[in-house]
């Protein structure tokens, strides 16, 4: 499908798209990161049963630990073809010591939600959270589609510690809070030489990379990963000696969760 050009477009979705941008690359909660080592995080967007499965069992296997980011009321139905977690798959992982994000309840669209509707459903979200693993809301939370705008970033800017997107890059720096950098893990899109490409650019920044995915299984979609690819990810990370933490470790450790 061809992008529409300039002239072609609304004044609401120039206004839109202007929005999109703004909250993307301008800073709204700056931090100086300070670091005595590289970390990696390995973060999961709704999460299927694949997950569950395959990714969260190499990581234990490793001594790592992942961060599970779920939209609550997308468990047990179909989203992109896959299977979301139950309850009981939840729980189970954060008695493992993983930790849970926050999605969304319904999985929305936060660009183009109105701000009343969208903090009643982070609400629920966080509620249906603490519920399910025993212990207060979410600390992280991730942006679902990575869709962001200035409105829904102001909203949710101080709700959570710590709000990841998909805005690719290594968190060296000057960090923002509210928008934390992150990078792709799909079969479709990376291989052997980009992974290592981003390992030594961490390493080299003393920074904190943070990985996302969705299905993790044999034949993934365009936005998951096979198995075999993930062990190769996390077998990558552990030769290099470098510290794997969930997203909540890291955001306690630079003091501001």
């Amino acid at each position: 499908m061809t992008k529409p050009k300039l002239w072609e477009m609304s004044g609401s979705e120039i206004l839109a798209g202007v929005s999109r941008k703004i909250g993307r690359h301008v800073y709204f909660r700056p931090h100086l990161l300070k670091l005595d080592a590289p970390v990696v995080a390995f973060t999961f967007d709704d999460f299927p049963v694949s997950v569950f499965e395959n990714a969260a069992p190499a990581l234990e296997d490793a001594g790592m630990l992942g961060t599970f980011y779920l939209a609550s009321g997308l468990m047990q139905r179909v989203e992109n073809g896959q299977l979301i977690v139950d309850e009981e798959m939840v729980a189970t992982l954060s008695d493992r010591g993983h930790e849970i994000g926050g999605h969304t309840h319904g999985h929305i669209n936060v660009q183009k939600t109105p701000r009343r509707d969208l903090m009643a459903d982070v609400r629920r979200n966080d509620e249906e959270i603490a519920r399910i693993v025993g212990s207060a809301k979410p600390v992280s939370f991730a942006y679902p589609f990575g869709m962001i705008s200035v409105p829904s970033k102001l909203a949710l800017m101080h709700h959570y510690p710590g709000l990841r997107g998909i805005k690719v890059g290594t968190n060296s720096g000057l960090i923002d809070l509210a928008h934390l950098k992150a990078q792709e893990l799909y079969d479709c899109s990376n291989d052997s030489a980009s992974i290592d490409r981003m390992l030594d650019d961490v390493e080299r920044r003393c920074g904190w990379l943070i990985f996302y995915t969705h299905d993790v299984r044999e034949d993934p979609t365009n936005i998951g990963c096979s198995p075999a690819f993930f062990s190769q990810v996390v077998d990558k990370v552990r030769r290099r000696g470098i510290k794997v933490e969930t997203v909540i470790d890291t955001l306690k450790r630079i003091g501001v969760a």
